[in-house]
């Protein structure tokens, strides 16, 4: 008897996880988990992207925090970077803890104040051992929703870059694609901090990446059943 999938998304808001003071200062910025954390030798090591119009002030706000020991650009590119950071001692590694209890981490993403963290699993007691968790380590975690999906997910059949991915999400979920229209061009160009003609043109290299895919697909598919 296959088992049902269960998704579930927690609101983790605390200064004690990593990032949580710089998330809880009031930047003007989007982070999101790049890798997930990564431990060798004593030390772990978490790759993040950062989306924002003032480095300046994350810099800064990530050389006073406490939960990261060390940090340094990776990448950089227009309006984001991708900082490897280097997780300080004793500082509590929810993904390690996910892992524990069985379960998939699919997703994590800045709030206005913390963390939103989404979870696969197929038992409901497991999220509650996490809550429980996070309750014994003085860590303020809610959950925002939980539902069921009968069809596996946090991946495409499609390989979307995660740039890609997160400009065709923000659109379908705004209704960008709906008949009629449910938000306009300039509305996501709004939403992105960036000219029309920019986010026409991201709309469009994503959507023509995946549309390519899904034809090369097929015809490789018809070309195996002649």
């Amino acid at each position: 008897m296959d088992r049902q999938t269960i998704i579930a998304e927690l609101d983790v808001v605390s200064p004690r996880v990593v990032l949580g003071p710089t998330l809880a200062s009031d930047l003007d910025a989007t982070v999101y988990a790049e890798r997930l954390p990564v431990s060798h030798e004593g030390s772990t090591w978490f790759q993040v992207t950062v989306l924002t119009a003032d480095f300046e002030a994350f810099e800064d706000a990530l050389a006073a925090d406490p939960t990261v020991a060390d940090s340094e650009v990776f990448a950089a590119y227009g309006d984001r970077r991708t900082y490897r950071l280097t997780i300080a001692p004793d500082v509590p590694v929810l993904t390690e803890h996910v892992a524990s209890f069985g379960d998939e981490l699919l997703d994590l993403r800045s709030t206005a104040d913390g963390w939103r963290v989404r979870i696969r699993t197929t038992d409901r007691a497991s999220i509650r051992e996490f809550l429980a968790f996070c309750a014994e380590e003085d860590i303020d975690c809610r959950l925002a929703r939980v539902f069921e999906a009968s069809d596996p997910v946090g991946e495409m059949a499609v390989p979307v870059e995660r740039d890609a991915f997160e400009v065709l999400a923000t659109a379908f979920e705004a209704g960008y694609f709906e008949v009629p229209r449910e938000t306009s061009l300039a509305e996501l160009a709004e939403r992105f901090d960036v000219s029309e003609s920019t986010m026409s043109v991201r709309l469009r290299r994503a959507l023509g990446h995946v549309v390519g895919s899904l034809v090369a697909d097929a015809a490789a598919d018809a070309t195996e059943t002649e």
